[in-house]
C-alpha cells in the first residue's frame, strides 16, 4: 500500500485512477456520527495574539506589531 500512497497529493494511485480519501469517507467507513461543528473558535485578545506570534510562530516583535496594526486587532495573515 505504501508505494501507492502519494503524500504530496494525499491520494492513492489505484488501477482505476487516483482516489482521494475525504473526512466524510473516513466517517462513513468508521461509522462515526457527525452531529455538530468539530471546533468553534473564540476571539483572542491582542495580548494573546502577540504571545502566539512571538513564541509559537517565531515572529519578531516588529513583525507581530505590524500584522496586528495592519489587520486591526487579533487577526493575522499566514502565508
Amino acid at each position: 500500500m505504501g508505494e501507492r500512497w502519494h503524500k504530496e497529493t494525499s491520494s492513492f494511485q489505484l488501477p482505476v485512477g487516483e482516489v482521494t480519501i475525504t473526512l466524510d469517507d473516513v466517517a462513513s467507513l468508521m461509522h462515526l456520527p457527525i452531529t455538530s461543528v468539530f471546533h468553534s473558535f473564540e476571539p483572542l485578545c491582542v495580548d494573546d495574539v502577540m504571545f502566539l506570534l512571538l513564541k509559537l510562530l517565531e515572529f519578531s516583535a516588529e513583525e507581530a506589531r505590524a500584522d496586528i496594526v495592519q489587520y486591526h486587532g487579533a487577526d493575522v495573515q499566514l502565508s
